[in-house]
């Protein structure tokens, strides 16, 4: 089955073909006003419009066609979206009104164009923790663990002393923990992005093949280290996923991934020159039928 999606921009910017080109207009060169001395073109307006909102409605359409493909707008999405815009209105009375000094004909039509690619977008970050389940792994390390920040070394062996005898983490906290810190002893999604943390710690809590009070002190990775005991409540990403969305989900760099993985499982190709240009300078992930560029930009992050 051929997976490649053509996409377009104002319903002429062909962006899947055989060679790279300059994409144009038919009519181009009908007039559309005139202004002095000078004459504007339908090749002028599309030229304008491509190089100053072409990439960015380029992602755009393809975003729409991949909400198509993998979260369609069903009845219960829409009446999230519906929901959506009914919270507006209670907060704003006003919200009709003001929808149309925006331009937008109804608030179905608000609904449809802005708060339903909002819900759509929400469920492909979900189903995105699903199908790409192990690129999510191995790049954040997700668990669930209670950790206790301790000021020192020997209150962290301490510590570590009394969760072995059966303490719970908040108990061993109210006595060692460090002042300052936010790890009391409350379960936490623990993640690659905890730069605090130390590493050994993250990679313990991940790869651990049972629940339970972890075996060691772990210091963290400065001149001046701090010492951190845990226990670990969960490792297993299956049982965890829809936390573990809730909580990343909002991590741009987990929406970039996202949209990656769906440009690429749909082979997106941009076969315009210009906008191939722009996009091999500002955001090359996007060509992913480029690996020789999209490897570039993985440098960078």
């Amino acid at each position: 089955m051929n997976k490649k999606i053509p996409m377009l921009v104002l319903g002429s910017l062909l962006l899947a073909g055989c060679s790279v080109h300059t994409t144009s207009i038919q009519d181009a060169g009908e007039k559309l006003m005139t202004i002095g001395d000078t004459t504007y073109t339908k090749g002028d307006e599309y030229t304008m419009i491509k190089r100053s909102n072409g990439p960015a409605l380029v992602i755009q359409q393809a975003q729409e066609i991949i909400y198509s493909k993998e979260v369609p707008a069903s009845d219960e999405l829409k009446k999230e979206a519906e929901k959506q815009y009914d919270e507006i209105a209670k907060a704003n009375p006003d919200t009709e009104t003001q929808l149309k000094n925006l331009g937008y004909a109804s608030k179905d039509e608000y609904i449809e164009k802005v708060l339903l690619p909002s819900v759509q977008a929400q469920a492909l970050m979900d189903k995105y923790f699903v199908d790409d389940q192990d690129t999510i792994e191995a790049q954040y390390k997700p668990s669930y663990a209670q950790i206790v920040q301790c000021e020192n070394e020997d209150a962290a062996n301490k510590a570590l002393q009394a969760l072995k005898d059966g303490k719970t983490p908040q108990e061993v906290a109210q006595q060692y923990a460090a002042e300052t810190t936010s790890y009391k002893g409350d379960e936490a999604l623990v993640t690659t992005n905890d730069t605090a943390l130390p590493t050994r710690l993250i990679n313990a809590l991940a790869t651990a093949k049972n629940p339970g009070v972890m075996e060691e002190v772990y210091s963290s990775d400065d001149e001046n280290p701090t010492f951190f005991v845990a226990v670990l409540d969960s490792n297993d990403y299956d049982e965890n996923v829809e936390r573990i969305a809730d909580t990343l989900g909002s991590d741009s760099s987990l929406s970039k991934g996202c949209l990656v993985y769906y440009l690429t499982k749909y082979d997106f190709e941009v076969h315009d020159q210009d906008l191939f240009d722009y996009y091999k300078t500002n955001s090359p992930e996007y060509l992913v039928t480029r690996p020789d560029l999209t490897e570039k930009a993985d440098e960078t992050d």
